[in-house]
């Protein structure tokens, strides 16, 4: 943070000039609808300054109400996402980012992890992959990437898109699947999440039409697959790593029996 006498700032260190430009073509264009903190320019005109070879941008801080994220209104957080993928979908001069976890690629690192083998659910787990990589959804927007609601501010009733460091075109039922997911709280009833997904998809539809249930139920799918294959490449397969995926499995049948019961 850089605190001045004009105010208070968030200095982040990007990949490089193309996904500051990217970002700040994003912020720019969400910026009437005050979901996303503004990106300042530099005095050279720039969205980026360079500090040797290492990039950075400057936003705006928004303070994070933590205790905000506990108590959801699931219907503005439909309409934020929507209003995501609705103001970005004809924005020019976006620097597509690779998807830097493709399901080919780290399904190939984990197979060759000798712990592999010997789980308990592998051929649960290699049926989930060969159903994800079986899917085939079109792209139909720009798509943040990596919405989970570590991706999310919350402020007073406002609610804030940052880090556009994944962005590039996609389905936009693939970030529905990660802020959903990463922002229900579990323990309540079925009930409880029935109302939380239909709130979800009341707000969504108000900007942006394209949504299917089957498709989303899909995504969670693939989503869930993802961070479990990620996590054991990045954690390894442990007692502690495996006790979470048993977990986000049981989450993923949840979801799914919550869907097929409720809304198809």
């Amino acid at each position: 943070m850089v605190v001045t006498v004009d105010g208070k700032y968030i200095l982040r260190k990007l990949k490089d000039s193309t996904q500051a430009i990217t970002e700040f073509l994003i912020s720019k264009a969400l910026l009437k609808q005050n979901i996303s903190p503004k990106i300042l320019l530099s005095n050279k005109k720039q969205p980026y300054i360079k500090n040797n070879e290492d990039v950075y941008n400057l936003q705006i801080y928004v303070e994070n109400d933590k205790d905000k994220s506990k108590e959801i209104n699931f219907y503005n957080l439909g309409q934020t996402i929507s209003l995501f993928h609705s103001k970005t979908k004809s924005i020019t001069g976006i620097y597509e980012q690779n998807d830097r976890f493709s399901l080919d690629k780290m399904w190939m690192d984990l197979f060759q992890m000798k712990e592999f083998n010997k789980l308990e659910y592998k051929s649960q787990l290699v049926t989930l992959i060969e159903k994800c990589i079986d899917y085939n959804f079109k792209n139909n927007c720009y798509i943040h990437g990596d919405l989970g609601v570590w991706n999310l501010l919350f402020n007073h009733s406002q609610i804030y898109i940052i880090d556009f460091g994944e962005v590039r075109k996609g389905n936009n039922h693939f970030d529905m699947s990660a802020v959903i997911s990463s922002t229900i709280d579990w323990n309540k009833d079925e009930n409880e999440l029935i109302t939380s997904l239909t709130d979800f998809r009341n707000g969504y539809i108000s900007n942006f039409d394209t949504f299917n249930w089957k498709i989303l139920k899909e995504n969670f799918t693939l989503w869930f697959t993802r961070g479990i294959i990620a996590l054991f490449n990045n954690q390894g397969i442990n007692d502690r790593t495996s006790s979470y995926v048993k977990l986000t499995m049981k989450r993923k049948d949840k979801l799914e029996r919550i869907i097929n019961t409720n809304f198809l």
